[in-house]
């Protein structure tokens, strides 16, 4: 079996720890824009919370329409101050232990990463790592349509086009939550309407804790505790 051409991976929990971040930049997003308290959002009392609500969701417009009572219009309007409040936010992120290496094993291929974060924030907190170069393409959440969020498999196939230009091949799809894995599949769904010889595999990272996988509807094809196994799957598919 061939080697896989390319790696996607997520942002947030997979290549780098942004939970403290996003939970300040959230608070302070809310806190000034929204008229009700921030006290009376048991989601917001600390990272952890926040953390382990929005692994509810499959993605941040379902986190504010359910979660935090949201219509339509104000969930588009406060997604599209997202990348304005991360720009005023400074919270360190750390880059997860083993990912540079494991980059730099796996540099003969191609990687891209595709995220609901913003991709102005992503690329300062790469290049900031030094690990710029390792990536042919950033896909963030304000690259695609606002509607068009994972799970929907627009973000993966924008990140695929700008990578391999949809050559034949096996691609891994890295993430930390299940709306990785039907984002996966949802890609693969698309890729085989459009008659694409690309295959999608799904790998679950679980980096932080406990991120539910026992409770997750959808599984992963495959399993990594730590990113040096991701090398040791993509071994597994090429034995």
């Amino acid at each position: 079996m061939p080697f896989p051409t390319a790696f996607l991976w997520d942002f947030d929990g997979t290549l780098a720890d942004t939970r403290q971040r996003n939970y300040n930049v959230v608070r302070r997003l809310f806190g000034e824009n929204l008229k009700t308290s921030l006290d009376g959002m048991p989601a917001l009392a600390s990272a952890e919370s926040y953390d382990k609500v929005n692994r509810r969701y499959f993605n941040w417009r379902e986190l504010y329409a359910t979660e935090f009572g949201f219509d339509e219009a104000e969930t588009d309007r406060i997604g599209r101050l997202w990348s304005t409040y991360q720009e005023r936010d400074h919270t360190p992120v750390r880059i997860f232990d083993g990912v540079r290496e494991v980059l730099a094993a796996l540099a003969h291929a191609r990687h891209g990463i595709v995220s609901q974060n913003a991709k102005g924030e992503i690329a300062r907190t790469l290049t900031s790592a030094s690990l710029d170069g390792h990536f042919g393409a950033i896909v963030g959440y304000d690259d695609v349509p606002l509607t068009c969020q994972k799970p929907a498999p627009d973000c993966v196939l924008a990140c695929l086009e700008q990578l391999t230009a949809f050559a034949p091949g096996r691609v891994m799809y890295i993430g930390d939550h299940e709306t990785d894995v039907r984002c996966a599949r949802n890609a693969q769904r698309a890729l085989a309407a459009r008659g694409v010889a690309v295959e999608v595999v799904s790998v679950a990272v679980n980096f932080v804790g406990d991120i539910g996988l026992d409770r997750w509807t959808q599984q992963p094809d495959h399993v990594a505790h730590s990113p040096r196994e991701i090398v040791a799957v993509a071994e597994r598919l090429a034995g």
